[in-house]
């Protein structure tokens, strides 16, 4: 069962896509949304405006933070520094001009990048699910959580919401008690009301697998 489980995630990455194309808006605050194109490799991303005026490009290994969680929007953070406003990193945002990324994008950038992808993508099937609410600011979305041999998923009625945390990625999980449970990453963090008591066994094999992973850091 584990080698089917491991065959199944490397064939979905396998056949990820390697390269990605999209017209896009390069959202500017305070400036009106610039059209162009964006390209993503396995180089990094590259972006022209339509005009020709505009070129953007990010080595892959420049690039520090990919959150790809709305599916119309692409947002990167580079390691740079502005010198204009301390402590602050490049970043670029882009919203699709048509249709919508899938998660062979995700699963693209988690595959390239060592820190924490923003966004949702397939992984081996869950060794146990549970029906859970996010706790937004105001509100809220349910969902189903997934906790995998790989990986803890949520799987939201909202795309966006959903999310999928390698367990390489995870800083720490904690429970306060059996109808509770918090996913913390350097990126964020997701906090779950349980509709339903979280068997022991669960959270001792997601923590065991944050332990193991966290000891190959």
């Amino acid at each position: 069962m584990r080698k089917a489980a491991w065959f199944f995630f490397f064939s979905a990455a396998a056949l990820a896509a390697d390269s990605f194309k999209f017209p896009v808006a390069r959202v500017r605050p305070l400036w009106p949304d610039e059209p162009g194109q964006l390209e993503i490799g396995a180089a990094g991303i590259s972006y022209q405006s339509a005009n020709g005026k505009t070129k953007v490009h990010a080595a892959m290994d420049d690039i520090r933070e990919a959150d790809v969680a709305d599916p119309k929007i692409i947002h990167i953070e580079t390691y740079d520094r502005l010198r204009r406003k301390l402590g602050e990193r490049r970043e670029y945002t882009f919203r699709l001009l048509e249709g919508t990324h899938g998660e062979d994008l995700a699963q693209f950038f988690s595959q390239r990048i060592p820190r924490p992808v923003e966004g949702f993508y397939t992984t081996a099937p869950p060794a146990f699910t549970i029906r859970a609410y996010h706790r937004h600011a105001l509100r809220g979305v349910p969902g189903q959580l997934e906790i995998g041999p790989q990986a803890i998923r949520f799987v939201a009625e909202k795309p966006a919401d959903s999310r999928t945390w390698l367990y390489r990625d995870l800083d720490s999980i904690g429970n306060s008690d059996p109808f509770h449970l918090r996913v913390s990453t350097g990126a964020e963090t997701y906090m779950f009301d349980l509709k339903e008591r979280l068997k022991p066994e669960a959270y001792d094999f997601a923590w065991q697998k944050v332990f193991e992973a966290s000891r190959l850091r």
